[in-house]
């Protein structure tokens, strides 16, 4: 599990990725359905909705449990929406259904509470991932700005010998600053938009709990 998600997760923290297509999804990788976050409408972007759309059902397919579930529950759920737009009569087929292979109703909502702690170790480990790629990324730039700041502060005694290193090293270290900033800006980027999606997973299962709660 834990290797699954620091290669899932490289989706996020990896700002250059040369392995992903346009939608994120690795060549060759197939699924049959995506997690719907489109449905709890997260404030992000459709690239990056379709992004961890993808993160998450690669999640959830490698942490299926078996048997029936809430994963199973949930794929027929959304298989049978456009035909059974009613939620509550969705609901009722969709258990009836499952419960004939064994699925109960303390089953579903334990399950439930299971991917739903699934996600929550999946956002810890992004958040470990997120902070070693700036360690990697930005931190060791910061500390050669630093130290090309102390170069400068020496050689400046001796400018006459020294002008062509110091002005290479101003150029050296305009471009590292320029790097640290984008670096910055685009962990950022990528740390909000999964907390906001992560946050919209949560909630969807929250809701699907209580849902369920109320309903069977």
């Amino acid at each position: 599990m834990t290797s699954f998600l620091r290669k899932a997760l490289g989706i996020f923290v990896e700002f250059e990725p040369n392995d992903l297509q346009q939608t994120g999804r690795p060549a060759g990788d197939t699924l049959a359905q995506k997690f719907p976050l489109s449905s709890v409408k997260p404030t992000i972007s459709a690239e990056e909705l379709d992004k961890f759309e993808l993160h998450f059902s690669r999640l959830f397919e490698s942490s299926n449990l078996p048997g029936p579930d809430y994963f199973e529950f949930w794929r027929m759920m959304e298989t049978l929406e456009a035909h059974v737009p009613d939620e509550k009569a969705r609901i009722g087929a969709v258990f009836a259904t499952l419960s004939i292979q064994g699925l109960t109703k303390d089953k579903l909502l334990q399950t439930a509470a299971q991917y739903k702690g699934i996600v929550e170790k999946d956002r810890d480990e992004f958040d470990k991932a997120a902070d070693d790629k700036a360690k990697q990324e930005i931190q060791g730039r910061v500390q050669q700005i630093a130290g090309l700041e102390k170069k400068i502060a020496e050689n400046s005694q001796q400018i006459q010998q020294l002008t062509e290193e110091i002005t290479t090293a101003q150029i050296s270290m305009k471009e590292l600053k320029s790097q640290v900033s984008e670096q910055e800006q685009k962990l950022a980027n990528r740390r909000q938009g999964y907390d906001v999606a992560c946050q919209a997973m949560v909630t969807k299962i929250q809701s699907d709990i209580q849902t369920i709660q109320t309903i069977l």
